[in-house]
């Protein structure tokens, strides 16, 4: 798709000697997507394809890719007309909910710089960003950032910068990449718009046209006292809006509470390296989303959809609630290539859960190691590899009897220590080992020598495993140390229960 940065378009920054001035109170960003009908259907730049929508004249092209209006195709034409100049067309049905998805996608972007964000269908996004410009290094700084992601969305879109939102709405779906800080420039960037970049009333636009008027400095060579007399007074009330000269309220969107989103892979795959892509597109909005609503998660769902079969889920968890998206690629990448399939994918959806609010962490001036973090990380990532099931820590049990003093438990970043007794040993037998031996008591054959003990355990009476032993620590001949008992009930019984390091 092509970007916005590849048009030849003159980008406008302020006064005419190119210093920007004390910014206005308020600041709106637009971004407007000219080719979203297209886009929203995933039809690409090379394609011979247009986008119709009905009328009262049958079905019209709504919108013509660059090929199709390279021979002659354009906006309002019949479909039968388009048809007899390339009869290999692609006529695609409009499809307005797939535009608003892909319109909403980019509401979650614009909730990164600021919380006032209103979508305007159905191409074009507004937000407020004056109260952000310390945060983001000044106006200029912003401006270029909001012009470089934007060119890595994929989308061709435009942005214009100015002190209100009709100005800049008119001048980014003129296709005027624009940024003004001062009112007082405004009306010299917008004279060369076409007048029906007021959003006024067809009869209106008629009207203004049979009179001569086709551009907005024609507009204003008219006395401003008959404006409203001869063509109503929603002309007088848009020019004064687009100039600051009046009130201009627009409905500021709410930011939903939860996350879902899906999209359609172009073709069906198994490749782990096609369905990360498509994913890594998926992530990057939820992260755009909990960086709006100044929250993260700790949990990422993804459902891989396949032609005739159920779902493939894959529930991706992370031990420290975050907003990386990067960090979710790898512990899925992790996930989908230790999982066999059951069929190709055709599709992913995606949603996020165990949101929480969080206030942003001071910066650290001598950038001191995360140590908590880093590990919290690996531990995901070696989770995601080898299975729940197969990373784990022993955790200690309030019982004396060795089997049943530990636990397996799942690692945790905040590891409470489970070191043993400097009497006990960590390496125990499965099964206690009888041994064919005598102790150096004085009694028998000198086997083993008797360095420290005894401990005795006397418990398990309530549960049917009731021990009553005496455990020593030991040394064999070849100087290993060993962790023996003798059981009380046999006293002539001795057994190997651990060995230390």
């Amino acid at each position: 798709m092509q970007h916005a940065a590849q048009h030849a378009v003159s980008l406008d920054r302020g006064t005419a000697s190119g210093v920007a001035r004390a910014p206005s109170s308020l600041l709106w960003a637009a971004v407007d997507l000219p080719s979203l009908a297209l886009e929203a259907l995933h039809i690409g730049v090379n394609e011979y394809a247009v986008v119709t929508e009905p009328s009262r004249r049958g079905e019209i092209v709504h919108q013509a890719s660059e090929n199709a209006r390279s021979v002659g195709i354009k906006p309002g034409m019949n479909v039968n007309a388009a048809l007899a100049i390339w009869a290999s067309l692609q006529v695609c049905p409009r499809d307005p909910d797939a535009e608003h998805r892909h319109l909403h996608e980019f509401h979650h972007w614009a909730g990164r710089f600021t919380p006032t964000v209103s979508t305007e269908p159905p191409t074009t996004l507004l937000f407020e960003v004056a109260a952000s410009l310390k945060l983001f290094d000044g106006i200029e700084a912003l401006y270029d950032r909001l012009r470089r992601e934007l060119d890595q969305t994929g989308h061709r879109c435009y942005l214009a910068l100015t002190p209100t939102p009709g100005a800049s709405s008119m001048l980014a779906a003129a296709g005027r990449e624009t940024l003004i800080t001062d009112r007082a420039d405004l009306r010299m960037s917008m004279q060369a718009l076409p007048i029906h970049s007021l959003g006024l009333a067809g009869e209106t636009l008629r009207r203004l046209r049979a009179a001569g008027v086709s551009s907005l400095e024609e507009l204003w060579r008219l006395p401003r006292h008959d404006l409203a007399r001869r063509f109503g007074p929603d002309v007088v009330r848009k020019l004064d809006q687009a100039l600051g000269m009046r009130p201009d309220p627009r409905r500021i969107d709410a930011i939903p509470d939860c996350f879902e989103r899906h999209c359609e892979l172009e073709a069906e795959t198994v490749e782990a390296c096609f369905i990360l892509q498509a994913a890594r597109f998926l992530l990057k909005q939820f992260s755009d989303f909990l960086t709006a609503r100044s929250a993260v998660a700790s949990d990422v769902r993804v459902w891989l959809k396949h032609a005739g079969k159920p779902a493939t889920r894959i529930d991706v968890g992370t031990r420290l609630p975050m907003r990386d998206a990067a960090q979710w690629e790898r512990l899925l990448r992790e996930h989908i290539q230790r999982r066999e399939l059951r069929a190709p994918v055709r599709g992913i959806r995606l949603s996020g859960s165990g949101l929480r609010s969080v206030n942003p962490a001071s910066g650290d001036l001598f950038e001191t190691p995360d140590a908590v973090g880093d590990w919290a990380r690996a531990l995901d990532e070696l989770e995601a590899r080898l299975g729940k099931k197969n990373l784990w820590t022993p955790s200690v049990l309030a019982d004396h009897r060795p089997e049943h003093a530990w636990k397996r438990s799942p690692p945790a970043v905040d590891q409470a220590d489970v070191s043993c007794p400097p009497h006990r040993p960590l390496w125990l037998l499965d099964e206690p080992r009888r041994l064919n031996c005598q102790a150096d008591d004085g009694s028998g054959s000198v086997s083993f020598n008797i360095i420290d003990g005894p401990e005795r355990i006397e418990s398990g009476w309530w549960d049917d495993n009731e021990y009553c032993r005496d455990y020593y620590t030991a040394v064999c001949p070849q100087g290993r140390r060993l962790w023996v008992f003798q059981d009380l009930k046999k006293r002539s019984e001795w057994y190997l229960h651990g060995l230390f390091g």
